[in-house]
């Protein structure tokens, strides 16, 4: 009768899965020491942590006599309380000096004899989305504007006092340029200056005119446009046969008068004639008509002057 086979007996010392089960233990252990050794401990935080803790532990009144003396529970509670301290004092010496790196200077820089090149910081991702958003800039054209402004306002301010001055509020009326602000206009009624389809100065006109040379005088170099509207009653008589002849007729009059007699210079002074093409109120009526048939004479600031 045949023998049976004696099976082999098992190795001596644990089982072979072990080691495997021993060295993925291991691993992991490595993997989370890793984790913790690139973390960052937010002081805040750890501080929450404890005091939750803390108040979580001590709520075991009888904790002390849970397990033998207690010892351990009792312990390990005010240990965790006082972890705010051990983070506080952490890098100092029993005086409360800091402890530096041999490679760092005294400023708080390293030390370049114990260093090599210093490697510049590499940003955080979405650090560019803290960059401060720039405050929009005025155009060229609102830049233009403005200037204008701050210079023909200053004019306008100037002309009103020198209005109340020679007294001819009753006579002009003052504006400025209300699109680009290039200018200051004053505005004579058309029946002050000239008979009706004449372009000559009354007699009674010139002291007027006079006054109004006496303001632009102050602003000698300044450049001045004189223009001349009309209402729209037709003209048919010679020497004007229409009524942009007729306000061309009587803007030239005007700056003649002030390159000429008040020495305004030609070079500074320019003229054109609307005749009825930019009434300022219906032609209605003759009060309206009256208000239509005007010499504006506008004074340019000093850019818009040297342009």
């Amino acid at each position: 009768m045949a023998r049976k086979k004696k099976e082999d007996a098992p190795a001596p010392g644990s089982p072979a899965w072990m080691a495997t089960f021993s060295d993925l233990m291991n691993l992991l252990l490595c993997f989370f020491v890793l984790l913790f050794s690139m973390s960052s401990v937010d002081e805040g935080k750890a501080e929450a942590l404890v005091q939750s803790l803390a108040n979580t532990f001590s709520r075991f009144d009888g904790g002390g006599a849970s397990f033998g003396d207690g010892n351990m529970i009792s312990n390990g509670a005010n240990q965790l309380s006082e972890l705010d301290v051990y983070f506080d004092t952490m890098g100092k010496t029993e005086d409360g000096d800091v402890i530096r790196n041999p490679n760092q200077s005294e400023n708080g820089g390293e030390n370049d004899s114990q260093m090599g090149p210093v490697a510049s910081p590499v940003p955080s991702p979405g650090a560019e989305n803290l960059t401060p958003t720039p405050i929009p800039t005025k155009t060229p054209d609102e830049q233009i504007r403005e200037e204008n402004k701050q210079q023909s306002t200053i004019i306008y301010d100037e002309i009103e006092d020198m209005t109340s001055k020679f007294n001819l509020g009753d006579y002009i009326e003052i504006g400025i340029d209300a699109q680009e602000y290039r200018y200051v206009s004053i505005e004579i009624k058309g029946s002050l200056l000239f008979d009706s389809g004449k372009a000559d100065l009354v007699e009674d006109a010139i002291p007027l005119i006079s006054k109004v040379a006496d303001m632009l005088l102050e602003y000698k170099g300044y450049r001045v446009e004189v223009i001349g509207h009309t209402d729209n009653v037709p003209q048919t008589k010679p020497p004007y046969y229409n009524n942009e002849m007729l306000s061309a007729a009587r803007a030239i009059t005007v700056a003649k008068y002030f390159a000429e007699t008040k020495n305004l210079g030609w070079e500074n002074v320019q003229f054109s004639g609307r005749g009825e093409w930019e009434p300022i109120v219906p032609n209605d009526t003759k009060e309206n008509r009256d208000k239509n048939r005007r010499v504006e004479i506008r004074l340019y600031n000093r850019k818009n002057s040297e342009d």
